[in-house]
């Protein structure tokens, strides 16, 4: 009973659109997905970066500085460890550590290796050639 309702139809031909064909591109842009969330990735990204408090530097390790400071010229090749501070929380922040060739230095205000402005007062450590001539008082 039920073959015969359906037996006009069993061998008729596949029914051809009037629409012209979608070219790949435009039925491709279909299917991408679209931003729901706008900023959730950036959001997510900054939550992953971990920070942590200042450490505050030893009296022997300020003098270490200000003595490797003090023989500090322009053309040298350094290593800097120096505090970047967060910009939501100035108390927290990240350790960077780059080597370059420092470019300006005033021990008052920056220190600038490559294109880099580094603070004075964010100087955690500085190695390279130059400083291994210093005898440290231990």
């Amino acid at each position: 009973m039920l073959a015969s309702v359906y037996q006009p139809y069993l061998y008729s031909p596949r029914p051809v659109s009037r629409r012209h064909p979608m070219d790949v591109g435009r039925r491709a842009k279909q299917f991408v997905p679209f931003a729901a969330l706008r900023g959730l990735d950036e959001t997510v990204r900054q939550q992953e970066i971990l920070y942590e408090p200042r450490k505050v530097l030893s009296e022997e390790k300020q003098n270490e500085l200000d003595m490797k400071l003090n023989i500090l010229t322009c053309d040298r090749k350094i290593q800097v460890t120096y505090f970047v501070r967060s910009q939501k929380n100035p108390l927290i922040g990240q350790y960077h550590t780059i080597m370059g060739t420092v470019k300006f230095f005033d021990s008052s205000s920056y220190l600038r290796i490559d294109d880099t402005e580094i603070p004075i007062q964010d100087l955690c450590d500085l190695t390279g050639d130059v400083f291994e001539e210093i005898e440290l008082p231990c």
